[in-house]
């Protein structure tokens, strides 16, 4: 079974998945709740302790609702959670996993249960209602809690809704029957509360553990990505370079390959961050689909980080530069590239196409249309080169 923070099956023979940090640090969390917890129930019993059944309270003629009638299992619960203290600080020390195993869970949510139960039994009739010095105190948010973390957040709110129950045993244990409007809501909202508080707590465990999984998963991805950019990738691009005059199919299948490669281990987090090298690639790769051309693409940039604000624009136009010599200038050579420098972006597209009369091109039109009024519109520029013959080169330049 998968939990939310980890696994937590089989026997200590296994691996157990290991916890995230964050995972330990709510588990120390819920291990120091449950020493306050317990310091808390022992001072609860111990005054309570040194009061008589049907002996007033100082301030409160109506009765001695805080004494217990039955100490000796008001002390065992004590020792039960004491156990618990105990367990929970130990396994934080040596296998903290162990604390996510179901059977130290249920046990947490079953304890808690009987000591909202039983509060209502070990003090004297009056108890519940008149005083804040519950037994229980909030031993059943703990188990919420912990519960959550193991489970998830549906077991975890169908166990705080079972906390109203509980408390209603309670009451019915104390003895009392004079049954108002506010007991009911009181009862309700406790179960509301407590089902909304596991709910939540599984719902947070579940949110760190996927986005600190995502975490973990692409710093593997970065650092696997590093190495073969200085290895795998720089080969590849050095036998596209070579192979492009001479074994041409070689070239292109060091160009799929490097593109294949350059996806599966940059293509989702590059696209994310939008930076200049993914958008260069991306219109390139879609404007020479489905043709056998060679195309080396070179980005230069320092920073690494997203893209400018015109570089979006500037990627559109070299996609355009690249699909007019791909489909007008029958090129069979394209080299593309970009780079920054001190806040400038610059590119260039030159192909060995047949070329074509600048002048003769209207204003507006074709080439002069998809290029220069891009660049325009975000107030960068564009400069075309070329001669019927003799290929042609768009310059690019954007902040």
């Amino acid at each position: 079974m998968t939990h939310a923070l980890g696994t937590a099956q089989g026997s200590d023979t296994e691996s157990p998945r290991p916890l995230f940090p964050t995972g330990v640090t709510m588990l120390k969390a819920l291990a120091a709740a449950r020493w306050l917890t317990w310091l808390w129930m022992f001072g609860v019993v111990l005054v309570s302790g040194t009061r008589s059944v049907d002996a007033p309270r100082p301030g409160d003629p109506s009765g001695a609702d805080t004494a217990l009638r039955h100490p000796v299992v008001a002390w065992v619960c004590v020792a039960a959670v004491l156990a618990m203290a105990v367990i929970g600080t130990v396994s934080i020390r040596s296998a903290p996993q162990r604390l996510l195993r179901p059977a130290f869970a249920l046990a947490e949510g079953a304890l808690a249960l009987v000591l909202s139960a039983v509060d209502g039994w070990v003090f004297d009739p009056g108890h519940v209602f008149e005083t804040s010095q519950s037994l229980a105190t909030q031993y059943p948010l703990i188990a919420a809690a912990s519960l959550g973390l193991t489970f998830g957040p549906w077991v975890a709110a169908a166990y705080g809704v079972l906390v109203g129950p509980a408390e209603w045993l309670a009451v019915e244990l104390n003895e009392f029957d004079d049954y108002t409007l506010r007991h009911w809501f009181s009862l309700f909202a406790t179960s509301l509360f407590f089902g909304a508080a596991g709910a939540l707590f599984g719902w947070l465990a579940a949110l760190l553990r996927r986005v600190e999984g995502e975490i973990a998963d692409q710093r593997a991805r970065d650092e696997v990505g590093r190495v073969l950019h200085d290895t795998v990738l720089q080969t590849l691009a050095l036998v596209e370079q070579r192979a492009a005059s001479t074994d041409p199919q070689l070239a292109a299948a060091a160009r799929d390959a490097d593109r294949d490669l350059r996806r599966f281990l940059f293509g989702a987090a590059s696209r994310e961050r939008h930076t200049l090298e993914s958008l260069v690639r991306s219109q390139v790769e879609r404007a020479v689909a489905h043709h056998d051309v060679a195309v080396t693409v070179n980005v230069v940039d320092d920073d690494g980080g997203p893209a400018r604000p015109g570089a979006q624009a500037l990627a559109a136009a070299i996609g355009e530069a690249v699909t007019n010599a791909v489909k007008h200038a029958s090129a069979s050579r394209i080299v593309v590239f970009a780079e920054t420098d001190d806040g400038e972006v610059f590119a260039s597209v030159r192909d060995d196409g047949g070329g074509f009369d600048v002048d003769g091109v209207a204003p507006g039109r074709g080439i002069s249309g998809s290029i220069h009024e891009r660049m325009r519109e975000v107030g960068g520029r564009a400069e075309i080169a070329s001669t019927p013959g003799n290929g042609t080169e768009v310059q690019l330049w954007t902040r």
